[in-house]
């Protein structure tokens, strides 16, 4: 068993944002995945970016703009979203006062294709 803390003093500045990287972070033998959680600050956003895994956005609070590949979609809590390897994508809080918060976990494309 690994237990991560999740608090403030976790986060780092990953992605022009806040981020903690969870799992893997030791413990790669126990899953083929890992999970970071991300915040972003009110007016905040990504950097663009892609990944060479699979990923999916898991919304907690908060609300903004997920664009992928040049599309547009709100999101915030009761959201998620499941992104293609190689998905140029980035969120934007929309919230001048709240922040936007949400967990990515990713996995690698050699453990299956994902059908949109």
């Amino acid at each position: 068993m690994l237990i991560r803390k999740t608090g403030e003093d976790q986060l780092v500045d990953a992605y022009g944002i806040r981020f903690q990287q969870i799992y893997p972070n030791g413990g790669e033998e126990l899953a083929p995945w890992g999970v970071g959680r991300a915040v972003v600050e009110p007016g905040g956003a990504t950097e663009p970016h892609h990944h060479e895994d699979h990923e999916m956005f898991v919304f907690l609070s908060g609300h903004g703009v997920l664009t992928v590949d040049g599309e547009e979609c709100e999101v915030g809590p009761e959201v998620t979203a499941l992104l293609p390897a190689g998905s140029l994508h980035h969120v934007r809080n929309a919230s001048d006062t709240e922040r936007l918060v949400f967990l990515s976990v990713y996995w690698p494309t050699d453990h299956g294709p994902i059908d949109l």
